[in-house]
């Protein structure tokens, strides 16, 4: 078998999406590693156990600043400054555009559990993982939440825009474009949601005005 080549992906530095990416981690995978292990089949706990390993993966591919935002994220929101291009007063033109080079063998981890737990979701109480979630969840479905990072995790960027990027300079049509289909993928299904999305952003709260 051929070593495993991986390649650049784009991640934003946006605090909806680090408040989502926080939340695969705590209380999703971290209570069903650690805490449900033995309320699970083996082969499910399996599957989470390697999609943990994965996370963390994904995780330290991220710089230090992306790093510390997710970590101070709860509710899409930072102590620290906006996290977008311009260091100028007020909202941010676009999120800051991260290049991480990600292996497909650990994004695929995390999609075979995703898929597991979707399934468990709809399935409901007669699927004991899919009770978890509900108590895990309290209200909210964990498992829709780790769907939407890994589509944002899956979105396709450019190579110009991804060449941009590493030199810092990420000032484009195709930077707008990717940032819509970011908070698209985070936000589809909630108006209000999707437009307090946009309004962090210079760009996206001119353009509804």
């Amino acid at each position: 078998m051929e070593p495993e080549i991986p390649s650049h992906i784009l991640v934003p530095e946006d605090p909806v999406f680090a408040s989502k990416f926080r939340t695969v981690e705590e209380p999703l995978l971290y209570s069903l590693h650690f805490w449900y292990r033995g309320e699970i089949p083996a082969h499910q706990s399996d599957v989470v156990d390697t999609a943990y390993s994965s996370y963390g993966e994904v995780l330290r591919s991220f710089p230090a600043r992306l790093r510390r935002l997710v970590w101070e994220c709860t509710s899409g929101q930072s102590d620290h400054d906006s996290p977008g291009e311009s260091g100028e007063s007020g909202d941010p033109p676009l999120p800051r555009l991260h290049p991480v080079v990600i292996r497909q063998s650990d994004l695929d981890s995390l999609d075979r559990c995703c898929r597991m737990l979707r399934t468990a979701h709809r399935e409901g109480p007669t699927n004991p993982l899919g009770e978890i979630l509900d108590e895990l969840g309290e209200g909210i479905d964990l498992a829709d939440t780790f769907s939407r990072v890994l589509q944002v995790l899956r979105l396709p960027a450019p190579q110009g825009l991804i060449a941009r990027s590493l030199e810092g300079r990420t000032s484009c049509g195709e930077h707008v474009h990717y940032c819509t289909e970011m908070i698209r993928a985070l936000s589809d299904g909630d108006e209000f949601q999707q437009l307090a999305h946009r309004a962090l952003y210079r760009t996206f709260d001119s353009a509804t005005n």
